[in-house]
């Protein structure tokens, strides 16, 4: 029998219109020239204590959404007849028969209302506009969605449309003059409240008694708000980030609350978990904590925005002494930094003697300071296998490795129907080794093709005769340097290893990089939708098949390049992205 839990689905569909308005501005944001710091804004009410916050709250540029709207409402067309095609699916499965024809015209009339909310008009005709502002917070550590709509009445008006066509209404309550909407799954409620020109979406323990939801729900505003207190203000002043998407999660916060140290609603919380919340001694509680604050926070933000481009940032904050031991992790690797065009490129940096000392540095920490809580004794005992490992012998050419660069421009002739590899290949790969000459000269002992090129450091690029390589690639050509080595793959991609093994490292601390045409991914990835597997012993149909290509194409014509850096800093982990979107 096929069955669909309504409210469940109601909860799902409408908590991702909330995500998915939670991209323009709202008038009242307007007020101020600092929303983040604005008693007037959405963020009212958001506790200052909040453990997570993630604000979009500020104008995006009228530019940018002019631009992107048409092509999200292709988008949401396509996951429109997805989810069409994933109820058709299940439906078919189900082997329904004439007895429950009822249950699937009531099924098809859920999935027709809320496919109507699958555009962008569809959206605005249930509140949500480019004039929506957005924040997910965590109140205590329950979950909050508040976003602001032009009328709440239109929110209200969708919502009982899809509660008539369920044939099930969610439940009603009201404290004072607000009512909400909720659904009752074993131990929690889902609430759903239209208050104001505001919906906000929480989940709260069955328990919870009015003034404990009022809490929630902001009925009664925090003793002091998020706004007030300046929080997300000043992470966008000391990490350099705009006010339109600033947040943060308190990792250290969250685990102090579960071992103990809970206050407002979080104790009442904790309270009601009684015997179900695994008990701690002070000491487990303790370390515990201390490890938390290894990391205690990640923050994350809008570094840039334009009609162009999407320049975002995320930190993981470290402890002073963490971070300044994996600073040194990082290694100068030629082009590493740099932005490159063509299909892709990735590459890493690894000072592995820094390494060692880094992962030394944390035994003797532990030897110290050994941990007395019985949960943490696997890592004490993994301090002496670890002094094991570090004593066993260690190629003197493995700590002159640095790091890689690959950068890929062109793959011809990939076919995806016949399971045919590509006929060529156009790129370069550049290893960076503190003794390069020395890897040349071992590699000459082993391989009669690369004791034939006869290279020398800062000489011309040789080309490397290899029958394996020539299925590929008939160009191959080898460069090298004292201190980095490259080969490049294709017609007159050899050009271009001189410059590679000359580029700047770029700034100190980059470990990762990576970035791709994100056009020619999707479009792909959207030929690969299309070729069915027959061994697959669920395959695909071919209307499931065409939806997922129809969204992957819009996805093509929604982005042109992304990129990503990871760096270690002073302050900790820092990744670094740019999304650049197409005309």
């Amino acid at each position: 029998m096929f069955k669909i839990k309504y409210a469940s689905l109601i909860v799902v569909v409408l908590s991702s219109a909330l995500a998915l308005s939670a991209c323009g501005k709202s008038k009242e944001e307007e007020v101020s020239a600092s929303v983040l710091a604005s008693e007037e804004s959405i963020l009212r009410y958001v506790p200052a204590d909040s453990l997570y916050v993630i604000a979009n709250v500020k104008p995006l540029p009228d530019a940018l959404l002019d631009k992107v709207e048409p092509k999200l409402d292709r988008l949401l067309a396509s996951y429109d007849v997805l989810l069409q095609e994933v109820v058709a699916m299940a439906i078919a499965e189900s082997g329904e028969d004439s007895a429950d024809s009822a249950e699937m015209q009531k099924v098809t009339a859920i999935v027709d209302e809320l496919s109507s909310l699958m555009s962008l008009q569809g959206l605005r005709n249930a509140g949500f506009t480019r004039d929506s502002a957005a924040v997910i917070y965590g109140n205590g550590l329950l979950p909050v969605i508040r976003v602001a709509v032009s009328d709440g009445m239109l929110f209200d008006a969708a919502l009982s449309r899809i509660e008539e066509s369920a044939g099930q209404k969610m439940s009603v309550a009201s404290i004072g003059d607000a009512a909400f909407r909720y659904l009752q799954a074993d131990t929690i409620k889902i609430i759903i409240a239209t208050l104001e020109n505001q919906v906000v979406v929480a989940v709260a323990p069955s328990s919870f008694g009015d003034d404990q939801i009022s809490e929630l729900l902001g009925l009664k505003l925090p003793a002091i708000s998020i706004a007030e207190a300046g929080v997300l203000e000043q992470i966008a002043e000391d990490y350099g980030y705009t006010d339109h998407y600033v947040g943060f999660v308190d990792f250290r916060g969250m685990v102090s609350t579960i071992m103990g140290d809970a206050s407002g609603l979080n104790a009442e919380l904790m309270a009601l978990a009684g015997e179900e919340m695994p008990q701690f001694s002070e000491v487990c509680k303790a370390e515990i904590v201390s490890l938390a604050g290894i990391a205690p926070r990640m923050v994350l933000g809008y570094t840039e925005v334009t009609d162009k481009e999407l320049r975002s940032q995320a930190v993981v904050e470290m402890r002073d002494d963490i971070a300044a031991g994996l600073a040194p992790l990082t290694s100068a690797v030629p082009g590493l930094d740099n932005d490159h065009d063509g299909l892709m490129s990735f590459g890493m940096s690894l000072d592995i003697k820094a390494a060692r000392s880094f992962y030394e540095a944390r035994l003797d920490a532990i030897e110290a300071q050994p941990f007395e809580c019985e949960l943490l004794q696997g890592m004490q005992a993994g301090v002496a296998a670890g002094r094991q490992a570090l004593n066993q012998p260690v190629p003197p050419m493995i700590y002159d490795f640095k790091g890689f660069l690959a950068v890929i421009d062109d793959i011809e002739g990939l076919d995806l129907a016949s399971n045919m590899p590509p006929t060529s290949v156009a790129g370069r790969f550049l290893l960076a080794m503190d003794n390069a000459t020395a890897l040349v000269a071992l590699g000459s002992m082993f391989s009669p093709e690369v004791a034939e090129l006869e290279l020398e450091a800062g000489g011309e690029p040789v080309r490397l005769e290899s029958p394996q390589l020539q299925a590929v690639a008939e160009a191959v050509y080898v460069a090298m340097t004292d201190s980095a080595i490259a080969i490049s793959v294709g017609d007159g991609i050899e050009k271009q290893l001189t410059d590679a093994l000359a580029a700047d490292a770029g700034e100190e601390g980059t470990l990762f990089s990576f970035s791709m045409d994100a056009s020619r991914y999707y479009a792909f990835v959207a030929e690969a939708m299309l070729l069915a597997d027959e061994g697959d012993e669920t395959p695909m149909s071919p209307e499931f098949q065409k939806a997922l290509n129809d969204i992957m194409l819009a996805s093509s014509d929604f982005y042109d390049r992304m990129s990503a850096r990871v760096r270690l800093t002073d302050r900790g982990i820092q990744i670094d992205s740019n999304i650049t979107l197409k005309d």
